[in-house]
């Protein structure tokens, strides 16, 4: 291609036309741009703390809820918990609905988690009625129950299965845990028993009707009520 057949050339502008600059000028050097990446990487350890401080209100806010229920799950709680100002609860998770919605959500997962974990875990043999029955229970309402299970842990998961805004989290745990349930069955040579889900509703039961009856040896008597079904099954 010829030189008066290419393009434009593009030239740094002054802001004068090529009509006023004076014949011959030296084109002016083009104007310096300030860098930005330094001010993005100064900007990266900030943001580094303030989504590490995020985590650990959420996840202070899912172990209060596991172990005291709703209760425990307010901002000046979830700050002393995790280690942070009250001021920076309030910021991350401006209204209670925000801080608790959170709370569950990650309490979920939380109990999905150690769930699985607990039943991967379990070598396999056949076990009797009332340990299967045991385990399905502890499974269940991993990470840690004990005979506070209905007031601590069942009453605020009904509770959240009644809220629009919690229960869509709820039902979305749901087929994780039930999973892990399966996954007892299996190890403890119960691959018969097919209707995991009727299980879990049983299980849930089981723990409300022993609490009925007092706060004592509430897991030995679901034990035993959840031990009766398995006994069907065989």
């Amino acid at each position: 291609m010829s030189a008066t057949q290419r393009g434009p050339v593009d030239r740094p502008d002054d802001g004068r036309s090529s009509e006023d600059r004076p014949s011959g000028a030296p084109t002016p050097p083009p104007v310096p741009v300030p860098p930005l990446r330094r001010r993005t990487e100064a900007r990266t350890p900030v943001q580094d703390r303030s989504n590490l401080r995020q985590r650990a209100m959420v996840e202070a806010a899912a172990r209060l809820l596991i172990a005291e229920g709703f209760p425990a799950v307010t901002h000046r709680r979830v700050a002393k918990a995790a280690g942070v100002p009250q001021g920076s609860a309030s910021y991350y998770f401006p209204s209670s609905s925000s801080l608790v919605t959170a709370a569950v959500e990650a309490a979920e997962d939380l109990r999905g988690a150690a769930a699985t974990e607990r039943a991967e875990a379990l070598p396999r043999r056949e076990r009797s009625t009332t340990r299967t029955a045991r385990l399905l229970i502890e499974t269940f309402y991993a990470p840690s129950v004990d005979d506070s299970v209905v007031d601590v842990r069942l009453d605020p998961m009904l509770t959240a299965m009644r809220d629009p805004a919690l229960r869509p989290i709820m039902r979305a745990s749901r087929p994780r845990l039930l999973a892990a349930l399966r996954t007892v069955l299996d190890a403890s040579g119960y691959q018969h028993v097919t209707d995991v889900d009727l299980l879990g509703h049983f299980v849930d039961a089981s723990l409300m009707s022993a609490a009925s009856d007092g706060t004592e040896q509430v897991l030995d008597r679901a034990t035993a009520t959840t031990a009766r079904l398995l006994e069907h099954w065989r």
